[in-house]
């Protein structure tokens, strides 16, 4: 049986771990603050000292006792003016504002103003999920209403962001890149829309502003301090939304203990929201049952691939490397990479994205030398993914050493292996640098026919950075054969989805393009 408690007008829910207050609005409150408020309201009418409720809220965890001073003075924060909580020196908190409790089992209904619940048993554990703006039911029906309507939008980018990690010892360090890295790999690719990769994912975070680093999670042993850090914001939010083509946003956290492990998780469409949280004691169920729940909203099919869904990401050196590379840091990043191979020879993406620096800094031998280790790897583990982009920076080599038929031929290859995996972004990728070949052979109409093709692909992404590049490409190539009319409306386009998605990036590269 799970319970609310309803106290001065407020409903607090110990299945959903949320506040109401009396206007029906669900406040934001840390879930560990919300056991906490639970607890007391729970034994409402006795004295509950530090140790009982670091006991009760915080089993099996070593924390400093001023997580519960700071909890309190969260919940104080909440129900501000009333007092609620009273201190009792040398002895503990008491819950002194009337409660009354409400039980409950299984599916259940809420007031019309709150989020709809609706729990369905899974592999291991408890599924439950609601949707902003629709009314509580019970209803199979109205459950896969739910879940065709959202397929049914879908189209685009689904984002899926780090998992931000509350269980407590460095044997989690791994979640923050290794859960999202392998829930991307449970969902692929529609016809319609795109999985963003792992790596790609941080650049689109780089342009929104926002945190990449996970050292503020690694230095400290304060709960809240770890919360506060790995939360993201509604700005975070919308930013993703600007800077990408995503049309789904996933934001996951892993809570609990060591085989009691809680996922909970919050979908975000650009007009509406969806939340739920998984228990489970592996943390495979609980991503295979996450994973299912998003094949159902994406009208994908539901049944997963057998194979064990190896990532690389599970050393969190791979996210460092990763963050430096997005700062501008090349060396620092080269030398974790290097390092990392070393270690795990297998490790594809360390392999992948330290040829990308070589060719950026134009080491071509030693991009070279590595591209012929590594691509036998990837067709050894089968990994399509990333040998689809090991494909792509091979024909990219052979391109920047002026080898153009050589570099057709294996990119045409590499498009073809995108097209049957459905990466729209390489696909993109691989059409655009098409162009560029056929451009520099002086091919125009070809050039042009290509870049349009590419930026279909974009298209499918809702990518903004793709769109207004393949404009630009088309600026550029207007520029060679002299269409005035063809140039001004390709850099517009440019200059409009540049500007509208505060590409900066992009606009200077416009404006270094336009003063040439």
């Amino acid at each position: 049986m799970k319970k609310q408690f309803i106290s001065l007008g407020y409903r607090v829910d110990g299945h959903t771990f949320s506040v109401e207050n009396a206007a029906g609005e669900r406040l934001k409150i840390r879930p560990k603050t919300c056991q906490l408020l639970l607890v007391l309201m729970e034994n409402h009418q006795q004295v509950l000292s530090k140790h009982k409720l670091l006991e009760l809220v915080w089993p099996n965890v070593v924390v400093d006792e001023q997580v519960v001073f700071q909890s309190v003075k969260e919940i104080r924060q909440i129900f501000q003016p009333h007092e609620v909580i009273k201190t009792l020196p040398t002895q503990g908190y008491q819950w002194v504002a009337p409660v009354k409790t409400h039980s409950y089992a299984g599916l259940f209904s809420l007031p019309p103003s709150v989020i709809v619940f609706v729990g369905c048993l899974l592999l291991s554990g408890i599924v439950y999920i609601g949707m902003s703006q629709l009314v509580a039911s019970s209803s199979g029906d109205a459950l896969k209403q739910i879940e065709q309507s959202a397929a049914e939008q879908l189209q685009g980018s689904i984002v899926i962001l780090p998992t931000q990690n509350l269980v407590a010892g460095n044997d989690y360090d791994w979640v923050r890149l290794g859960f999202m890295d392998q829930l991307i790999q449970r969902l692929p690719s529609e016809l319609s829309f795109g999985v963003l990769q792992t790596d790609y994912v941080m650049e689109v975070m780089s342009r929104a502003g926002m945190r990449l680093s996970s050292a503020a999670l690694q230095s400290s042993n304060s709960v809240q301090q770890k919360v506060l850090a790995s939360d993201y914001s509604d700005h975070d939010i919308e930013k993703i939304f600007t800077v990408s083509g995503a049309q789904l946003i996933v934001v996951s956290k892993l809570m609990g203990t060591p085989h009691d492990y809680q996922l909970s998780y919050k979908l975000y469409w650009p007009h509406k929201n969806m939340q739920g949280v998984i228990f489970g004691s592996d943390t495979r169920t609980l991503l295979d049952e996450l994973a299912i729940r998003l094949k159902r909203l994406t009208g994908s099919e539901v049944a997963l691939e057998t194979h064990s869904y190896h990532s690389d990401f599970f050393n969190e050196m791979m996210g460092r490397a990763l963050e430096l590379k997005l700062q501008g840091d090349i060396k620092g990043a080269v030398s974790l990479l290097q390092a990392l191979i070393t270690q795990t020879p297998q490790n594809i993406t360390a392999r992948r994205v330290l040829i990308e620096l070589q060719l950026s800094q134009r080491h071509l031998g030693q991009a070279l030398s590595l591209l012929e280790k590594s691509i036998p790897i990837a067709k050894v583990l089968e990994n399509h993914h990333e040998l689809i982009r090991l494909g792509y920076l091979h024909a990219l080599h052979a391109a920047m050493k002026h080898e153009l038929p050589l570099a057709k031929a294996r990119v045409n290859a590499v498009a073809q292996l995108a097209k049957e995996h459905k990466d729209w972004l390489y696909l993109a990728y691989s059409v655009d640098l098409l162009g560029h070949i056929a451009m520099r052979s002086n091919q125009f109409d070809t050039a042009k026919a290509l870049y349009s093709e590419a930026k279909s692909y974009h298209q499918i992404l809702r990518c903004p950075v793709g769109e207004a590049t393949s404009w630009l490409n088309l600026a550029k190539l207007a520029q060679q054969m002299e269409v005035q009319d063809m140039y001004d409306e390709a850099l517009d386009n440019a200059t409009d989805i540049a500007r509208a998605r505060s590409l900066n990036a992009i606009l200077n590269e416009i404006n270094e393009f336009k003063n040439k």
